[in-house]
């Protein structure tokens, strides 16, 4: 008899998870994070002082502000309960992400009834959130119902958590073709796409609406406009940084404790700008190809989570200015893999820990560790290296199952 299905050995095993997930948030939530908390909370009081919607105006002209309306929405509404409440800034900023850390325990537990998979998933993104403050944690419950969701066809609800989170940070807009894609293969009807997708269309008007689409869009473009071969992220970007860096080219150099530096452009050495137009040919190149893949292939909830995670991990690996958190999407979508049998173990264990490593590796727990300082070496030169035979291994995956012989058992998961 399946333990899970016992309701007192259930009950008994959910309670658990609970207890230890709260005693992670009291554990971490005090963790100084990254610097970026400082500049979140900043954006924060601006618009406790001039309201959500006329702030966010004033944010887009008086600082380069590269996050979307509803996730400063969501800042505001945590400082203004947080003060209420007597909270420090910076616990006042970290109630989102604990809060959103516990909501996604329920919805990563529905899939397959599994205490376990649930506490598996509070502990891979405790890193991220509690520990350094990333707010991707902040739109992972919307995350994870929008790939339930789209592997089940139901992309009306599919859209929605979808818009929502790209609302709330940038990074899930990346998905948006192959949920398209995949709508579009369900319903074969331009009518009947449109209806589905009617709710997603409103609410991205409604937030327009609100905070201003000039606005919107002008914060939106400045995400785009990353100049950095790579902005920390252990991918190929990263790898050319210190290739260029110990050859000198245009003057370059690895820090003085042996960490590789972000390259920007313009740049003394005409080749990282080159290298950046490479980069981008590439990502876009294999992105169209990963779409393809999917669209020439089978119509399973396998093929649509393994060609998500291969357009994902394509943009992590291949992109310029890619961040050291922007792996996160990657591993929601492995684990939902995972759970639903459509990505290999190995896989789903091997983006976590990459994404994991990623960040730790550059902010320690927050506290300014460098790998460099330890070794005289950039440890984080052989991440890149494994995040690329990753990328290798994913669009392989991706291959296998859309044009080939399908992993057994792959399935919708869902009730």
């Amino acid at each position: 008899m399946d333990e899970r299905a016992h309701p007192v050995r259930q009950a008994a095993r959910i309670f658990l998870v609970l207890l230890i997930a709260l005693a992670l948030v009291t554990a971490f939530v005090r963790a100084p994070g990254t610097f970026d908390d400082y500049a979140f909370v900043q954006w924060g009081k601006t618009l406790v002082l001039d309201g959500p919607f006329k702030g966010y105006g004033l944010l887009r002209h008086q600082t380069e502000l590269d996050y979307p309306p509803v996730g400063l929405f969501i800042m505001w509404l945590s400082l203004v309960a947080g003060h209420a409440a007597g909270l420090s800034d910076l616990l006042s900023f970290k109630l989102p992400l604990a809060l959103a850390g516990l909501a996604a325990m329920p919805v990563a537990w529905w899939c397959n009834r599994s205490a376990g998979e649930a506490l598996l998933l509070t502990l891979i993104v405790i890193p991220f959130g509690l520990i350094l403050g990333y707010t991707d944690v902040v739109y992972l419950p919307f995350l994870l119902l929008a790939l339930y969701a789209g592997a089940a066809e139901r992309f009306a609800v599919a859209g929605f958590a979808l818009a929502v989170a790209a609302l709330i940070k940038w990074q899930p807009i990346i998905l948006a073709p192959i949920f398209l894609l995949a709508a579009f293969r369900a319903r074969r009807d331009l009518r009947q796409l449109a209806i589905v997708l009617a709710p997603t269309v409103l609410l991205v008007v409604f937030v327009l609406a609100l905070f201003g689409a000039a606005a919107c869009f002008d914060v939106f473009v400045t995400a785009t406009k990353d100049d950095y071969l790579s902005g920390q992220g252990a991918n190929a970007g990263w790898l050319l940084s210190y290739l260029f860096e110990v050859l000198h080219l245009g003057g370059l150099q690895l820090q003085a404790n042996g960490a590789v530096a972000i390259l920007q452009t313009p740049s003394p050495a005409p080749a990282v700008g080159w290298a950046m137009s490479g980069l981008r040919i590439a990502f876009y190149l294999l992105f169209a190809a990963s779409l393809g893949i999917y669209f020439a292939g089978r119509r399973t909830a396998a093929a649509f989570l393994t060609s998500a995670l291969s357009c994902c991990v394509v943009q992590f690996s291949w992109n310029s200015g890619v961040h050291e958190n922007h792996l996160f999407p990657s591993m929601i979508i492995g684990f939902v893999g995972w759970q639903m049998r459509a990505v290999e173990p190995f896989v789903f264990a091997a983006v976590a820990a990459i994404a994991v490593l990623n960040v730790v590796l550059f902010y320690g727990f927050g506290d300014g560790f460098s790998f460099g300082d330890l070794f005289g070496f950039d440890g984080t030169v052989l991440l890149a290296v494994g995040e690329l035979i990753l990328f290798g291994l994913v669009f392989d995956l991706q291959i296998r199952t859309c044009l080939g012989r399908e992993m057994a058992g792959a399935g919708p998961g869902l009730p």
